[in-house]
């Protein structure tokens, strides 16, 4: 009947539930596992889904404004025998905290000691890209070091050989279509589920171990299923906070310096206060228990007196008929003996 209720929660009413109703995390926790684990990828395809629609909208605001730059501060594109000529001897160093790639930088007669300090100044940006004569060093957030792309290999895979400015710009406008930018939505969108997602369940992991511990220490021998469930609805309210707090970055360049910091806490702590709860729920259900087997007992013994009682009225009742059975039996045989002449005889 439990498992009935569960399931019959909607969506909507599950985020409301483990966001303010700490009461209810009892019901939740005892669910199939495969429901919470529905409801948790649920969750990230609206998160992902939204995320996902922010990067896109900055990657179309950088790509058109990158249009704008080729063709206006761009004079003269060559690529031939795998070597990338851009405006002779002019170097180009494009920084915008705004944009989706807040630093490009394009020199191709850079000589190495020029890349190694390029190297060094990407090292100061989360997302940054240099454009060089033989290759392209690409530096992203998710990745621990830069990424080298050498132009011969780009060759061997997409068999360009040479292309001039006006090839470029050719592309750039067949590219810069309604249809591509919902295939890159597509593979954005997917690529980020399955990160956000891996590392999302990996963060239920780790609440399900504490909730575990947690428990343990209240004096509650919970199964891991029940703290596994925790966790994944004890992450509702920091994801949904994260999703607000990317927006507003994004739209305003708000930043909160430990926001992951607050992002784990908010979940550590409703893992705590919901096992907590759930320990009251106990007690106080036991508490209830026990009253009720008080008054059954009183129940029971007021049953047992009354019939202990009627038992011993009908004994005395019984005891009574046979007294006045006993002394009718008597009576008639004492009027028997007198009827029949007999008398009891003097003797000398």
């Amino acid at each position: 009947m439990a498992e009935e209720n569960v399931k019959k929660i909607g969506f909507f009413k599950r985020i409301f539930l483990s966001i303010k109703e700490f009461e209810q995390y009892v019901i939740l926790a005892s669910e199939n596992i495969s429901v919470a684990i529905k409801y948790l990828l649920k969750l990230m395809l609206i998160f992902v889904f939204i995320i996902t629609s922010i990067f896109m909208y900055q990657f179309y605001n950088s790509f058109q404004k990158a249009i704008t730059y080729f063709n206006e501060s761009i004079d003269e594109v060559s690529f031939s025998n795998g070597e990338l000529q851009i405006d002779k001897g002019d170097k180009k160093e494009i920084i915008n905290e705004d944009s989706i790639i807040p630093y490009v930088l394009i020199d191709t007669y850079a000589n190495e000691e020029q890349i190694q300090k390029y190297r060094n100044d990407l090292g100061g940006y989360e997302t940054g890209i240099i454009i060089l004569k033989d290759k392209i060093i690409y530096k992203n957030g998710l990745l621990s070091d830069a990424l080298e792309y050498k132009y011969s290999d780009i060759i061997g895979i997409y068999n360009i050989q040479e292309f001039n400015k006006q090839d470029v710009s050719n592309f750039i406008n067949k590219a810069n279509n309604f249809s591509s930018y919902i295939s890159i939505f597509i593979a954005m969108f997917i690529s980020l589920y399955i990160i956000y997602t891996i590392s999302t369940i990996v963060d239920v992991f780790m609440l399900a171990v504490l909730g575990f511990i947690v428990s343990r220490i209240a004096g509650m021998r919970m199964r891991f299923k029940a703290t596994f469930n925790i966790g994944i609805y004890a992450l509702t309210l920091p994801i949904l906070l994260n999703v607000v707090y990317i927006i507003i970055n994004n739209l305003t360049g708000f930043e909160i310096k430990y926001f992951s910091w607050m992002y784990t806490t908010i979940s550590y702590i409703y893992v705590i206060v919901a096992i907590l709860l759930i320990k009251t729920d106990f007690i106080d259900k036991q508490a209830e228990l026990m009253k009720i087997i008080e008054e059954q007992e009183k129940v029971r013994q007021e049953i047992i007196s009354k019939e202990e009682q009627k038992k011993n009225e009908e004994d005395k009742n019984e005891n009574k008929d046979n007294k006045e059975e006993k002394k009718k039996h008597k009576k008639d045989e004492d009027d028997g003996l007198s009827d029949d002449g007999l008398a009891p005889q003097n003797t000398k």
